[in-house]
């Protein structure tokens, strides 16, 4: 979701790719402490710093400048909360509707991940819209359907909208070579080509009770490549991964492995 935030934040002129903050480690917002992951404080930071160390202060900084209005309107245009209406039963909409209720904390936590749910789909769909200049594309399974009388019906690409301009897509691309070049990607990297991407280690909430199970999460890594021509979208999406706590040793090698041998 940091990918998300900081392409509403470019899309509408409030930073670029080398806009800095200084991260103080932590933000506290509606009398909640919200901490980066590795718990440090990090000083200036850029914005591709940002997405480089998966830092949460800088996501809510990006998101600020955007504004909250501005922000949750990019993460439906993206395709999130909404199903996909792709030919496969089962498909859930996923929630975002945290972004709707009062309080800086909704989009402060959606920034980077939290208080919203959202499906590997939706994922693949919004990273191809950056990948493909901006333009986000309906996903599809069937290829083609032979009818009676040997009549082929074939499966034409749909635009779904224009969700960022190819303006924007640029800058957001190369910021995500960076992360594998650079940040927390390395693992996914292809020798020979440049790939973007982004980790995401998501919390997994308690079953029975508010808040977050300390010792689970999902590890996700979703890219493209190669970026001067891309060619595949891909989400590897590791549940509970075990020995290791965040996606850039689960995911992130599983998918350099797959767009490798691709």
């Amino acid at each position: 979701m940091k990918a998300i935030t900081m392409a509403a934040a470019v899309d509408q002129g409030k930073v670029t790719p080398d806009t800095t903050y200084t991260d103080e480690g932590n933000r506290v917002i509606g009398g909640y402490t919200i901490k980066n992951s590795d718990g440090k404080a990090n000083g200036v930071q850029t914005m591709t710093q940002v997405l480089e160390a998966s830092l949460n202060t800088g996501a809510i900084f990006a998101m600020e400048q955007a504004g909250a209005d501005v922000f949750r309107r990019y993460v439906q245009n993206f395709g999130f909360g909404v199903k996909t209406d792709i030919t496969l039963e089962g498909e859930s909409s996923g929630n975002i509707s945290s972004l709707n209720q009062k309080g800086e904390i909704y989009p402060a936590t959606a920034s980077f991940g939290q208080g919203i749910t959202v499906t590997p789909l939706q994922l693949a769909q919004a990273f191809g819209a950056i990948a493909n200049h901006g333009v986000m594309m309906k996903p599809y399974l069937v290829d083609e359907i032979m009818k009676a009388g040997n009549v082929s019906v074939k499966t034409e690409p749909v635009e779904v909208r224009q969700v960022i301009s190819s303006k924007t897509a640029t800058p957001i691309s190369a910021m995500l070579v960076n992360v594998v070049k650079n940040g927390h990607g390395k693992r996914a990297a292809v020798p020979g080509y440049f790939i973007a991407g982004k980790t995401g280690t998501a919390q997994i909430p308690f079953k029975d009770r508010a808040g977050y199970d300390p010792n689970k999460t999902i590890g996700t890594f979703v890219g493209f490549g190669p970026v001067e021509d891309p060619r595949f979208v891909m989400v590897v999406k590791i549940d509970e991964p075990k020995d290791v706590q965040f996606a850039e040793s689960s995911a992130a090698p599983l998918f350099g492995d797959i767009a490798t041998f691709s």
